[in-house]
């Protein structure tokens, strides 16, 4: 009995140890504008949404607001392409932070998924001015998603 309380403990034990320790929180989504200032004065004025610093204040392309619970709306003025058509890059993306990084990046590395910084540099990971390190990955169909250790 008491090497099958033991066996059973163990195998417990081991699948716990197994499990992923991280939990994902929505973190912030990221829209792509046409006018940054005239969408800005729209979430501003209509929406009465209080805008934010930015982590890079000399990068004017990119606005924060908050949207209440820790979460924040990004905008990003639009990129186009020599045709005029908008590119749909990183700057749109989903944001999820983790409790635990350095356990999602395991994680990642366990399913097989590829992750970058916002360079585009394989495996490295991002670090910005306020000190919140972030990655970034495609879903299947190519959308971007954020992965980041921002304390909520």
């Amino acid at each position: 009995m008491k090497r099958l309380i033991l066996l059973l403990a163990l195998t417990f034990s081991s699948l716990n140890a197994s499990a992923q320790s991280f939990e994902l929180k929505h973190d912030h989504s990221t829209i792509q504008v046409e006018n940054i200032d005239i969408s800005a004065k729209f979430y501003k004025n209509i929406l009465n949404l209080r805008e934010l610093d930015t982590p890079w204040p000399e990068y004017k392309l990119i606005r924060f607001f908050d949207t209440g619970t820790n979460q924040q709306l990004h905008i990003a003025q639009a990129q186009v392409d020599k045709y005029g058509d908008i590119k749909i890059n990183k700057v749109l993306h989903l944001a999820f932070a983790v409790n635990n990084f350095d356990g999602f990046l395991e994680h990642l590395k366990e399913k097989g998924i590829e992750y970058s910084n916002f360079a585009g540099e394989s495996e490295k990971i991002q670090s910005r001015p306020d000190g919140i390190r972030q990655i970034y990955f495609q879903d299947p169909d190519g959308y971007w998603i954020e992965i980041n250790d921002a304390k909520h």
